[in-house]
């Protein structure tokens, strides 16, 4: 009797244990949607993934209105004319998803218009208030402009060839997250198009809600943890930002400091062949990147530039493979050469470092071993030794510092 006891015991106790560990061990994951690049569809966010650019046109109230207005929000992008044979069956669709989130703010419908000698303002004023008088034109944007400037955004921003023989004619909706990724495509003509899309609008806002709640308990360990620290001053000379450049990547593409205004900077100097301390500096901005990226700071807030002293040898190809051994995240960490000239000059009037050569240094070359941190001012903040572990956890506590700063305010 008593066996039988314990066994009916072991049985019950035995899922709930297995519940009980799941909930205290396991991750709740729920399906998210895909990114998308050039090349097509993306598994998860890398440096592939298409995000859509700055634009700006004019909306139905003769309002200017763009990218900028849609930053944190979730969209969907149609593309016709008010006075086109399909306009009826898009507009149906697009009721779908303007009924079901009418009262839910961060979610917005914008239409290009394809013929906008047409579609001016009034007209399209007259088609929103039409098709939203049951639900809502809060959230419902339809744009008009130059049509060049709209072909352009068309087809750079939303990756859409249209057909030359029927350029009136795009069945590609596009459903836009709150950081401007592209995360779904669908056909206008399939009836389920946009029940699909607002499915996964709901699955997009549970995301955003997920990041969210991410965002205030990276806040809460990032205050206990630089609590009583105080925020790093402004260095250099009274007024000095870094001016401005713009130096090749590994991609053989141009960055400049316009392609990454607003965020955190890490700088250091180095080359490829360097026999001395350069594997040292780099093996700390890879610790520094993965301690960050485990924190939450990816390259929206922080960005790692490590400048070639040595141009001539160090080639973007060159770059890459070092980037390759060193396991850099080069969406994040950009490693840049170029004019030696411009190089040494940044270095000495936008940093404040060594970078020079040298017949008497190993490897032909001198240069600073030291990291300079930039706020989203282009202001400096510090400098740290990058050879000592312990400096480089102090500048990891003043890159907390600052993006708490910029959290609250």
């Amino acid at each position: 009797m008593r066996k039988r006891i314990a066994l009916l015991i072991l049985l019950f106790a035995l899922p709930i244990t297995c519940i009980v560990l799941l909930g205290i061990l396991g991750t709740h994951k729920f399906n998210t949607l895909p990114y998308y690049s050039l090349e097509g569809r993306l598994d998860s966010l890398c440096s592939d993934a298409h995000k859509v650019g700055e634009f700006s046109l004019i909306n139905q109230n003769s309002d200017q209105f763009g990218s900028k207005d849609l930053e944190g929000k979730v969209w969907i992008a149609a593309f016709f004319a008010t006075n086109s044979e399909h306009v009826a069956a898009t507009t149906k669709q697009l009721l779908w998803p303007n009924w079901r989130y009418r009262n839910k703010e961060g979610i917005a419908i914008v239409c290009f218009t394809l013929d906008p000698e047409h579609d001016t303002p009034e007209v399209l004023t007259e088609y929103v208030n039409k098709n939203t008088r049951y639900n809502t034109a809060d959230n419902w944007q339809f744009l008009t402009g130059e049509k060049s400037e709209i072909d352009k955004i068309i087809e750079e921003e939303f990756l859409i060839t249209r057909d030359s023989i029927d350029p009136g004619n795009i069945a590609t909706l596009w459903l836009v997250d709150a950081k401007g990724y592209l995360r779904g495509v669908y056909h206008a003509a399939s009836e389920d198009a946009l029940r699909d899309a607002t499915e996964d609008i709901a699955l997009l806002k549970k995301e955003m809600d997920v990041i969210e709640y991410s965002r205030i308990k990276e806040v809460e360990a990032v205050e206990k943890l630089t609590s009583g620290r105080d925020f790093p001053p402004v260095l250099g000379p009274e007024g000095h930002t870094v001016p401005p450049f713009a130096f090749m990547g590994i991609d053989s593409v141009e960055l400049s400091n316009r392609d990454i205004e607003g965020r955190i900077k890490i700088v250091d100097y180095f080359f490829t062949n360097c026999p001395t301390i350069c594997p040292i500096l780099s093996s700390q901005l890879a610790r520094t990147q993965t301690i960050l990226s485990r924190r939450g700071l990816g390259p929206d807030e922080l960005i790692i530039l490590s400048h070639s002293v040595d141009p001539e040898r160090d080639s973007p190809h060159q770059m890459d493979l070092y980037a390759q051994s060193m396991n850099a995240d080069t969406s994040q960490w950009k490693f840049l050469t170029g004019d030696k000239a411009e190089l040494y000059d940044q270095a000495r009037n936008g940093y404040f470092l060594t970078a020079l050569e040298s017949d008497t240094a190993e490897g032909g070359f001198f240069h600073s071993d030291i990291f300079v941190l930039i706020d989203t001012e282009d202001r400096i903040r510090g400098f740290y030794d990058g050879t000592s572990t312990e400096e480089v956890d102090e500048m990891i506590l003043d890159i907390h510092k600052l993006t708490l700063k910029n959290s609250i305010e």
